[in-house]
């Protein structure tokens, strides 16, 4: 059965402090989505707000160790204010310290009010990188029950058990179920997509998961969505790598490899055709020609197909080369003063219409005309400078606009020696390196900061894969 219940558009994430927020838009960050945290001061408007501009929204409540009633009325508003979402999860303590119970009831309460569906959660506490594991549906600590490490005596929040359906039962009336590792990991048989259906069967608000690895939160998280069908709402209740592996099940995520380059040339400079030569050297560049003269233009839409097809076919090592002028024989003695005007506006209507079906790490622009054109295209307000790679030779970042935060480097026809495109093009590389590392962040007033943020427009719809 495939189909989680889809419900909205993106992620909400509600967590009971802010270094856990950071850390958990850190992890949707690394999938490449844009992530954004929010202070506790800020009112529940704000998620929708900013739900509209990132693909994450990680709000946090700094209720941790509030009376459980203020900490569901914070989770329960937070939710209704941001509306329907793809995902909403509860980020708790991975040692399940606070208001685990109250903050769980209120989610799934919430998100039924705001769906009309029914909601369960995947409580799957276990965070395998920070050591915290969870057996038999207790919750260990480098493998300690909690009760037996000095989180037992903790001065506010004190923990006298390490079994996750006790702590949940504290402050909720919830009715649990559990997911053992047995069948997470396929060795009793049924394997875990059976467990899910007969929880569902039996109506379990909560699943627990077992999990020793990410592996086995993301097999739990598949089994979960593929059971769940049409009419049902998962809500991730864990410290962030649990709900990662619901978004992963549910299609939510990008692919972080990267993605290609695109380049730009309107220049027909011997210089331009010496560097896009030796660009084609040292990259694997995929080739799509405009030519500059009227009576060898393609026909309409021939050169926006080809465009779209090799950039849907290109990897993210890969340079995907717009140009007008390769080589000597591309060379044309005579253009009329229209068609040299025509020519950048044509170029970059093409690479508009193409950015609006695939993401790229980075464009570079060789040719003045040209990049001016690109920008007005691209409805781009400036350039955020960052550097002169060399004389004339520029890179920043988009500013304004559907791509703002793309990294851009532009320069004329006859800038720089043999070897300038390829270090422009080396230079968006480690660009978007750097910004697949960094988490968006928000300025004042609302505003996202994305002079480090690889851009991506939307999430398309991604169909969800049948299990293998």
């Amino acid at each position: 059965m495939s189909g989680g219940g889809r419900a909205g558009h993106g992620v909400l994430v509600v967590a009971d402090d802010l270094t856990g927020a950071n850390a958990t838009a850190a992890a949707f960050a690394r999938t490449g989505l844009r992530a954004v945290t929010l202070g506790a001061d800020q009112p529940p408007d704000a998620a929708a707000e900013f739900a509209s501009r990132f693909d994450v929204v990680v709000v946090s409540t700094d209720a941790r160790h509030s009376p459980p009633e203020h900490a569901a009325a914070r989770m329960r508003d937070l939710v209704r204010a941001a509306g329907p979402r793809a995902l909403v999860s509860n980020r708790v303590d991975s040692t399940l310290r606070g208001n685990l119970g109250a903050t769980t009831a209120a989610a799934l309460a919430a998100v039924r009010e705001t769906t009309g569906r029914r909601a369960v959660a995947l409580c799957a506490p276990a965070h395998p990188e920070a050591r915290r594991l969870t057996v038999q549906g207790c919750q260990l600590l480098d493998g300690v029950r909690l009760e037996e490490t000095e989180l037992a005596r903790d001065p506010r929040s004190p923990l006298p058990t390490s079994d996750v359906a006790a702590l949940l039962r504290r402050q909720a009336e919830l009715r649990t179920a559990h997911l053992p590792l047995a069948a997470v990991t396929g060795t009793d048989g049924g394997g875990p997509r059976a467990h899910v259906a007969r929880a569902l069967a039996d109506g379990a608000e909560v699943l627990i998961a077992d999990a020793l690895t990410t592996e086995h939160l993301d097999r739990a998280a598949a089994a979960a969505v593929r059971e769940g069908g049409d009419d049902l709402v998962w809500v991730g209740v864990d410290p962030g790598p649990g709900s990662v592996a619901l978004a992963r099940a549910l299609g939510l995520t990008r692919h972080t490899a990267g993605a290609p380059v695109l380049a730009v040339s309107g220049s027909a400079t011997r210089l331009t055709r010496l560097q896009l030569a030796r660009l084609r050297a040292e990259f694997p560049v995929t080739v799509v020609r405009m030519p500059a003269a009227p009576s060898s233009a393609p026909a309409p839409g021939e050169t926006e197909a080809a465009l779209d097809a090799a950039l849907a076919a290109a990897g993210p090592e890969d340079v995907v080369l717009l140009a007008t002028v390769l080589d000597d024989a591309d060379v044309v003695e005579r253009i009329g003063p229209e068609d040299a005007e025509r020519l950048p506006r044509v170029l970059a209507r093409t690479v508009r219409r193409a950015l609006e079906r695939h993401t790229v790490d980075g464009l570079f622009a060789t040719g003045g005309d040209v990049a001016a054109a690109l920008f007005a295209e691209l409805s781009a307000r400036g350039l955020d400078v960052e550097e002169e790679l060399v004389p004339l030779a520029v890179a920043g970042t988009f500013v304004g606009g559907p791509w703002a935060g793309l990294p851009v480097v532009t320069k004329g026809g006859l800038v720089g020696d043999a070897g300038t495109t390829v270090a422009c093009v080396s230079h968006l590389r480690r660009a978007a390196a750097v910004a697949r590392r960094h988490v968006r962040a928000a300025e004042a007033g609302g505003a996202p900061h994305t002079a480090h943020t690889r851009h991506a427009p939307h999430i398309p719809h991604i169909p969800q894969e049948e299990a293998s």
